[in-house]
């Protein structure tokens, strides 16, 4: 299986969650959602300096930064001085994505072993592909932030297994569509499946498109029950599948489980303008605890001939 890159599971995971519960009862966040950026700040005792230009700081910054690893400012989209307790946060950034830019510096700021004076983290830092430890910490306790550790999972158990579930709930935890598909697949106590794809510029007869998996993200149950059903890099417009991706936004497909019996499983797709996601699980899946009903997302053509897709963030 192409397995995602690192959501930073880092070795010292449970340790970063532990402060991140600490920091939500510190900042008594109780029942709230989504997780109230001031009050997260206020407890880290950091300001937020959201509206300023990154770029007007980089003469003082490239200043105090002697001797410190310094990147061009135009690229830096976060900023932590532990000395004056301010973060910087570029304003450019969609709202869903400074949240988590900030939840990262605090992560930064309130896990003890930590011990920077300052950080600058760029589209590097930021990817859930980094692998340095502090860098891995900060994205793991961000996503524990925004999420509120395991309260997200224990929600997404009264909702269906749908694309739709998954926005609703990126509606409410005001997180990006990308993070909010991923914390709710690989996750969630039934098997399910998401798949990252890109499209490839391979020429295809009548025009169809093949798709490039960028990495497959299963749900524990998933892999117990049918394994790496996906082992090849890439989707043809021949496959079960690849017809689906070309000729609409959701369908269904047949899975050979670990046993050797066929599953027919549904397919979903959604598009967030940047990736394409695909979201499988068996068809027969047991029904959400209990029905929570909401407004589905519209459907809008993509940039992909033939492919409809949801919008999102």
């Amino acid at each position: 299986m192409r397995t995602p890159p690192k959501l930073a599971v880092p070795p010292s995971s449970e340790a970063v969650t532990a402060e991140v519960r600490k920091l939500l009862r510190a900042a008594e966040v109780g029942s709230q959602l989504p997780t109230p950026k001031a009050r997260i700040l206020a407890c880290a005792r950091l300001v937020e300096t959201g509206e300023l230009d990154l770029a007007e700081y980089e003469q003082s910054f490239s200043e105090k930064a002697s001797g410190f690893f310094y990147k061009a400012m135009k690229k830096v989209l976060g900023f932590l001085d532990r000395r004056t307790k301010q973060i910087y946060v570029d304003p450019q950034l969609h709202d869903s994505r400074k949240r988590f830019v900030t939840f990262h510096e605090v992560i930064h700021r309130v896990v003890p072993w930590q011990h920077i004076e300052r950080t600058e983290d760029d589209e590097l830092t930021l990817n859930f592909s980094c692998n340095t430890l502090f860098e891995s910490e900060a994205n793991y306790g961000a996503a524990e932030i925004l999420f509120q550790c395991d309260r997200f999972e224990t929600e997404a158990r009264d909702y269906g297994l749908s694309v739709a579930s998954a926005l609703h709930l990126s509606d409410k935890y005001e997180a990006s569509c990308h993070a909010s598909l991923r914390r709710f697949v690989e996750r969630n106590h039934r098997p399910c499946l998401l798949l990252v794809l890109k499209p490839t510029s391979r020429a295809n007869t009548g025009g169809k498109t093949s798709f490039f998996i960028h990495h497959s993200i299963p749900s524990p149950p998933f892999i117990l029950q049918f394994g790496d059903p996906f082992s090849q890099p890439y989707i043809n417009p021949d496959h079960e599948l690849g017809q689906i991706l070309n000729n609409g936004s959701q369908g269904e497909i047949g899975l050979s489980d670990l046993k050797g019996f066929c599953r027919p499983c549904v397919v979903e797709c959604f598009s967030n303008q940047y990736t394409l996601f695909v979201m499988i699980h068996p068809k027969d899946i047991s029904p959400s605890r209990r029905t929570v009903l909401f407004v589905p997302p519209d459907f809008v053509e993509s940039d992909q001939p033939n492919l409809r897709c949801g919008r999102g963030s």
